[in-house]
């Protein structure tokens, strides 16, 4: 069961048969669990067209796992410059894929692999953009979600988001595109 901290009745969260939660009509939200942590993050969809969070261990990547997550696009952004991605820079652009790929799922409902979205890690502002490197239901190539990590205890957390109001923008300008 979930709640929302106005006091609003507890709600259960069935699963869908592509494995992803079924919110209540007005809430979004994300899940994510690794083998000894579970969190979940929900809001009003009149704050937020769609959000996504993930949370993995702060550990080195198996390098096959990490050849594959990590493409041209992905990168460090420091304050003096580009720099080169440590091995644990890797699981926080693994982790923001994941949290990039759940917010956009409930609004494209489309699969994505590690190679359509690009990354790039601000760990000076504890940031990051993922940036869409093809176009994806309403996302076009080049368009930006916007997300967040965090080292907690020995898990790397992210959380990427989308606001109803920049959503909506969105798919105003497919559809002005779709007409003209």
């Amino acid at each position: 069961m979930a709640a929302m901290e106005d006091g609003s009745e507890p709600f259960a969260v069935p699963i869908g048969i592509d494995r992803a939660p079924i919110w209540p009509k007005g809430i979004i939200g994300s899940i994510t669990h690794s083998s000894d942590v579970c969190l979940a993050a929900i809001s009003r969809s009149e704050r937020f067209a769609a959000i996504g969070i993930d949370v993995e261990p702060y550990a080195t990547l198996p390098p096959d796992i990490a050849a594959e997550v990590v493409h041209e696009g992905d990168g460090l952004e420091l304050e003096s410059g580009n720099a080169p991605l440590t091995q644990h820079d890797v699981v926080g652009i693994f982790s923001a894929k994941e949290a990039a790929y759940k917010c956009q799922f409930p609004l494209t409902g489309s699969m994505l692999g590690f190679d359509a979205l690009s990354i790039r890690l601000m760990p000076q502002s504890h940031r990051f953009e993922a940036r869409f490197e093809k176009s994806v239901g309403s996302f076009r190539t080049g368009d930006t979600l916007d997300g967040g990590y965090a080292l907690v205890g020995n898990h790397v957390l992210t959380v990427a988001s989308i606001s109803t109001e920049r959503w909506e923008k969105l798919i105003s300008c497919d559809k002005q595109a779709a007409h003209a």
